[in-house]
């Protein structure tokens, strides 16, 4: 059992914003000696926790109160965010919370709560969107979405709500202690669970807006009702109901969805009678057996025993008495996060005994890893830490849990690398490609295995996020199984497809992990790998250059300028000959690759579009480089590309009005000369300039240019790797990085096409002296730079 190590404070009934200092936490040794257990705050009542996005947390008192809990920076600040009345008496009260995938737009939460009526029983249960900001839930703003949920028995409510990945809201209810159409019992002869005109005993799904049936529920057409507000007595209509989505359930009490794919997978955990008690895996139209079946054998009975009968669907695992009375929460752990040996695992807990099993696929979960031992848990979740998503959970007796892992630490200098062009883009994941199709979910990480080749150590990636539901919204990707970095790789507003390339280290499975903070789509298309190189090398070395402008549409074909587009412009394919044009060594043997900032412009064009870079002559990839949306709109991305055999690269350019490209430097090829120079070392994010709060210089005004010796790189290092990020702009305008104290060149390295807005990209720019110019075009800015690697 655990032991206490401090005592913790606990918090007023009364209160409504609070503070627990870190300090004077909770430690509890129960957990695997390498994980930590803190309890955060001390509570009321507690039937659920769940997460938002942002790494808060949400709490819910049985008797009403709806908390949220901050412990992002360790103060655990507490706020009440609604008090609802409720029926608390038995197992009634406020059971469930889901915050809306757009939650950061729309605001949109939805209730699980019991309320007084003059339903039988003197209550019933009811599902409800409302509205919630900063200051709380707004009340008035409810949208009853399903009524009239039987309370009956008082018991027996189920009351978890979860948003699944077809965004649609899944609702587990129990079957009310006693059958409520009373043709039945209560108990074990209560027989609701396979009544289908009764939503008692059911999975619920249903559509978010309005409660209706979601489309491709089992029961449909002739002979079915919408059941939704309809109540569930004797005097219901016999009809089935669209919105059941699956049956034969006791008292599902908590049921948890899986992170690890784009399926709407989950795990439904439903209470047994007297004998067993039971984890069923998720199927449409699937009967869990109750009251017929108690786990995987006769209600009554345990293992050995006869299997299921025809139409039913025994549990993936189930346990029995000796082990525990009730099971409650269960969460899937994120893959790539915790130590390896917890990916694919199910953690789940029984509320009598605390037992927090690590279920692996065992048939009886009592012979599963006993990950914890906690005191009567209720629920638990994944909530987004500032460096790894930590297991939370919440105890009948208020107290409120954090679990961390022990985790790898970051890596320091690589030390050197070479690098590895792939002879065109490799598109290594598309969440709009998966079976079936999903977007990556807010506050979430999905473990992403790129099928490098042996012995790389990072990536040159391109990751993209596409139509992100809320504004503001970013992406982090980082080598598995270390702290989450605190920058981010690429930033976009809601609904824009907007990229970024970055180079991420791998772990030994070629895999990196992918963190968002706004549900959308997102793609990972590869451009190559960075191996080892302890000795001197002759492909792979960076030779930078002061930047060149070999292409600009808007010149019209004058000046520097080596095509010119066509009038209508659409699906075009052009050939630029970057070596011949930027002075670049000739032939491939000699360069290899070519460092290039491709910038999209669109001036009229409504449509969004994009341009892909891949050698000449070669078979268009599936894949791109830079991302613009509708005009007006100007995007800038670093792309680096093998060069074709006259020394050219292609560009394929859709929905574009006009394109300009800047060469920075080169990769060496097998012809040229074995050397250490232009190796590449890979290092942890360093925030040499943040604007906004005057590290490194204040605010860029437009025209003005900053110097900066970054602290993070060797002062002889002759280039960077870093990611250039505006900030809150002025207006339309652009940042320019080059090596100092030469002549600015007419290049731009990221653009924004308005005020405001968040605009990053990769630069790989030249130091002179080991410093760099950081220029400012047409309108202020604030900025901020990272710096994560250098050549040699």
């Amino acid at each position: 059992m655990r032991r206490r190590l401090v005592l913790a404070a606990s918090l007023a009934a009364s209160s409504v914003a609070l503070a627990l200092g870190g300090a004077s936490a909770d430690v509890v040794e129960a957990v695997p000696s390498d994980f930590t257990d803190v309890v955060v705050a001390d509570l009321g009542t507690l039937t659920t926790v769940e997460a938002l996005a942002d790494g808060r947390v949400i709490a819910l008192e049985k008797g009403g109160r709806v908390l949220r809990i901050d412990d992002r920076d360790g103060s655990a600040d507490v706020t009440t965010l609604a008090n609802f009345s409720v029926c608390s008496n038995s197992e009634r009260g406020l059971l469930g919370f889901a915050a809306d995938p757009a939650y950061v737009t729309s605001g949109f939460v939805y209730i699980y709560r019991t309320i007084a009526s003059g339903e039988p029983g003197g209550c019933h249960n009811r599902v409800s969107r409302f509205f919630m900001n900063e200051s709380g839930i707004d009340l008035g703003s409810e949208r009853v979405l399903v009524d009239r949920i039987s309370s009956v028995g008082g018991n027996h409510n189920g009351g978890d709500i979860e948003i699944g990945n077809d965004g649609y809201l899944y609702i587990a209810i129990g079957d009310a202690g006693r059958d409520p159409r009373g043709d039945s019992g209560g108990a074990g002869a209560n027989d609701a669970a396979q009544d289908n005109s009764l939503l008692n005993g059911k999975i619920l799904r249903v559509q978010r807006d309005s409660g209706f049936a979601a489309p491709g529920n089992p029961f449909a057409g002739a002979g079915t009702a919408d059941c939704r507000t309809r109540g569930n007595s004797a005097a219901t209509p016999t009809s089935a109901c669209r919105e059941i989505y699956a049956y034969g359930l006791r008292n599902p009490y908590r049921f948890a969805f899986d992170p690890n794919t784009s399926a709407t997978r989950f795990f439904i955990n439903d209470v047994g009678q007297g004998t067993r008690e039971e984890v069923n895996e998720s199927a449409r139209g699937a009967n869990y057996g109750w009251p017929m079946r108690e786990g995987r054998c006769p209600q009554g009975a345990n293992p050995p025993c006869a299997g299921p009968g025809a139409g039913l669907t025994d549990p993936v695992t189930d346990y029995g008495r000796s082990n525990g009375l009730f099971i409650t929460g269960g969460a899937f752990v994120p893959n790539g996060v915790w130590p390896e040996q917890y990916d694919d695992t199910y953690l789940v807990t029984d509320g009598a005994f605390g037992t927090m099993w690590a279920w692996r696929g065992e048939l009886d979960l009592a012979t599963a890893f006993e990950f914890h031992d906690a005191s009567a848990p209720t629920d638990m979740v994944f909530v987004t830490g500032a460096d790894v998503p930590e297991l939370w959970y919440v105890q009948q007796n208020g107290e409120v849990h954090k679990v961390t892992p022990p985790l790898g630490a970051q890596a320091g200098d690589s030390g050197p690398q070479r690098y590895d062009a792939l002879d065109s883009p490799v598109r290594s994941f598309d969440s709009r490609s998966l079976s079936p199709a999903a977007p990556l979910r807010a506050g979430q990480t999905r473990l992403i295995d790129l099928d490098a080749p042996s012995g790389a150590t990072a990536a040159f990636v391109n990751v993209t996020l596409v139509r992100p539901q809320s504004d503001a919204a970013n992406a982090t990707a980082w080598q598995p199984r270390t702290p989450r970095p605190a920058t981010s790789n690429v930033n976009a507003p809601e609904n824009a497809n907007v990229a970024n390339a970055s180079i991420v280290p791998l772990d030994g499975d070629g895999q990196l992990l992918l963190f968002t903070q706004a549900t959308g789509h997102v793609i990972v298309d590869v451009s190559g790998y960075f191996f080892d190189a302890d000795d001197a090398v002759r492909r792979g070395r960076f030779e930078p250059i002061a930047p060149t402008r070999v292409v600009d549409t808007r010149q019209g074909g004058d000046g520097d300028n080596l095509f010119e587009r066509a009038a209508d412009g659409s699906g075009e394919r052009v050939t630029v000959p970057v070596v011949s044009a930027a002075g670049l060594p000739d032939g491939t043997d000699e360069t290899s690759a070519v460092s290039v900032v491709v910038t999209a412009i669109n001036r009229d064009n409504a449509a969004a579009g994009f341009v892909t870079a891949f050698p000449a002559g070669a078979t268009r990839p599936t894949a791109s480089n830079v991302n613009v949306n509708a005009a007006p709109d100007v995007r800038a991305n670093l792309v680096t590309v093998p060069v074709g055999a006259d020394g050219s690269i292609d560009l394929y350019i859709e929905n574009v009005d006009d394109v300009a490209v800047d060469v920075v430097g080169w990769f060496t090829g097998f012809g040229a000369d074995p050397d250490t120079d232009g190796r590449f070392h890979l290092t942890p994010p360093a925030r040499e300039v943040d604007t906004r709060f005057g590290t490194g210089f204040g605010r860029l005004g437009a025209g003005s240019t900053e110097s900066l010796n970054p602290s993070s790189v060797p002062d002889a290092a002759p280039a960077l790797a870093q990611n250039l990020t505006m900030v809150r702009t002025g207006g339309r305008g652009f940042v320019t990085a080059f090596p100092g104290p030469v002549d600015r060149p007419n290049v731009s390295n990221v653009n924004s096409s308005g005020s405001n807005q968040t605009r990053a990209a990769l630069a790989l720019t030249g130091l002179d002296s080991g410093a760099e110019q950081l220029f400012a075009g047409d309108d202020s800015t604030d900025l901020i730079v990272d710096v994560f690697g250098w050549f040699e």
